[in-house]
This record gives C-alpha cells, structure tokens and sequence, in this order.
C-alpha cells in the first residue's frame, strides 16, 4: 500500500476523530494500561519484564503478584533521577537509570530474553516515538510490546513495522499492543474491558483481578 504522506494522514485521523471519536479522557489517566496488563498476564506466562518509563502503576502492577504470578525479573529504565527515586521497586527489579534519551538504551538489552516490554517513557512525543523505533529495528520475535497513550498519531507511526498491532480503546488514553507474532486472546481481553469499564476504574486491580482470574 502507497505510503501516506504527511497531509493525507492528517485529514485521515482527523476524518477519524469525527468518525470514531476518543471517548472522555479518564480520571486518572496514568493507569489506563492497567486492565490491559492484568488481561495479557492471564494469556501468557510472563517472567520477565522490560519497562521503558517507571510509574507507580506499571511498576507497582508488576510486582504484584495476584497479577504477575510468575514473574522473576523486572527492569525498569528512567531519565528521570527525581522521578525514579519515588519508585518503590523490590527484589525481583532492577532500576537502570540513564542521563540520555531512553532510546539510546534499547541496544543494550537482548529483547528476545523478555515477554513483555512496556513503553510508557519520555515527556514528549517524540522522544517516546524514538523509543518505539529503536526496538522495531530488532524484529523482535519473543516479546509483546505495549505501549501507552496509543492514539498519539506519532507513536501509532513509529509502530508500523511491527507486524501486529492492535488498540485498546475502552479507556482514554489508549493503550497499543504490538508484535512480531500474532496473538489470538486480544479481543477477547479488549471485551472484557469494555463490558466493566464503568464499574471499575482502571487503577482498580482487584476488580480487574476478579474479570480476569474468574
């Protein structure tokens, strides 16, 4: 398929946004992704974890062990040495704390070794995109890619070469599943989700621990 240039793919979302409109942004806009990690853990095992940007929710979800039976490694990059201090992580995590921009990182860990890499990193757009194609140039096989604030026109670009992608939209911000290797539980996840999402907050791990474990 012909490229779309620059102009086209801004009348196209913006034809979209009409079409298929964000629903309200949540109340706490952090933790999103939330749902969507507890759904993925319940389809595959997954024992380690690779983290591009801390946060009190990602981390802390991880090391939960109702949502992440069995994982053994987490690690976490961060720029930010103010930000990453407020993390609490634990035995099984290992902070790496950079002074460059966190795509300068993706080189230096073997992709193939993790099944789930978390993209939540950076305070611009740009810089997150950068992360984006850092790790599309690998063509991972092994691990699933997620990525938070998925309907940011940048970060659904820079995910182009991967060869599976798929949005959750229940909740504003989005969050992007992409991979190498096509998964086959992601709709159903996706409905559940969307069946509970004005019960429960996304922030609400028990509640998303209950849908998912039943």
């Amino acid at each position: 398929m012909q490229q779309l240039t620059t102009r086209s793919w801004r009348s196209w979302r913006k034809l979209k946004a009409v079409l298929d409109p964000l629903p309200p942004r949540a109340r706490n806009d952090y933790a999103t992704h939330v749902p969507v990690l507890i759904g993925l853990a319940s389809l595959r095992r997954i024992e380690r974890v690779l983290e591009f940007g801390c946060g009190h929710y990602s981390t802390k979800t991880f090391l939960n062990r109702a949502a992440f039976p069995d994982l053994k490694e987490l690690h976490s990059v961060e720029n930010d040495p103010g930000w990453a201090k407020q993390i609490k992580t634990g035995a099984r995590a290992k902070l790496h704390l950079t002074t460059g921009p966190i795509s300068d990182t993706v080189s230096s860990f073997n992709l193939e070794t993790f099944d789930l890499v978390l993209v939540d990193d950076s305070k611009t757009a740009a810089e997150r995109a950068a992360t984006i194609r850092a790790l599309s140039v690998f063509h991972p096989a092994n691990p699933w890619f997620l990525i938070h604030d998925y309907e940011v026109d940048e970060y659904q670009r820079a995910s182009n070469a991967f060869k599976h992608r798929f949005t959750f939209k229940a909740y504003n911000p989005q969050t992007g599943f992409v991979s190498n290797s096509e998964e086959h539980g992601l709709k159903a996840i996706d409905k559940q989700i969307k069946a509970n999402k004005t019960q429960l907050e996304p922030d609400d791990v028990d509640g998303w621990l209950r849908v998912f474990r039943k």
